[in-house]
């Protein structure tokens, strides 16, 4: 496994853990939108506006289409992965651990 799908790998399983955190606690889906405002005034008009509006929808819809979405394995999903403020909602130590594991894997391969 290269280092680009170590990468996509520790990205998928955090969004995992995100998701697994939004669906005990459906509150934090709000806390992640206030995290695409805060990037919005901090940085401008951007490439990732795009993706960025798509979050904002899928984080105001259904939990099923917001999972979908964040856990597809495809170019668009990693893309979308990339810009997410998903990542937010996974603490540090559990960062450390999915990492961990992650590099593992890739020894293994």
């Amino acid at each position: 496994m290269n280092r680009q799908q170590q990468l996509d790998q520790f990205s998928l399983a955090v969004h995992r853990q995100a998701l697994a955190a939004v669906r005990r606690e459906p509150a934090l889906r709000e806390q992640a939108r206030q995290t695409l405002a805060r990037w919005r005034q901090q940085s401008g008009a951007t490439r990732s506006d795009v993706l960025w509006d798509e979050w904002d929808q899928l984080l105001a819809g259904e939990v099923s289409a917001l999972e979908n979405a964040a856990l597809v394995e495809s170019d668009h999903g990693q893309l979308l992965r990339s810009v997410s403020p998903l990542g937010g909602l996974v603490s540090q130590s559990e960062r450390m651990a999915l990492l961990k594991q992650a590099r593992e894997h890739a020894a293994l391969q």
